[in-house]
């Protein structure tokens, strides 16, 4: 049988900045490698 546990954050104006500006450097990571993985992918097939 699998467990599972819900948490719930009540985060201050201070820490939803922070959460709001790691959310966004996440993001932007992302993009940065999936980008850099289709111009590798490219380069393959050409």
């Amino acid at each position: 049988m699998l467990l599972g546990f819900k948490t719930e954050l009540y985060p201050n104006n201070q820490q939803k900045t922070l959460l709001a500006k790691h959310a966004g450097v996440a993001r932007h990571a992302y993009n940065w490698g999936l980008w850099l993985t289709k111009n590798i992918r490219i380069a393959q097939f050409k």
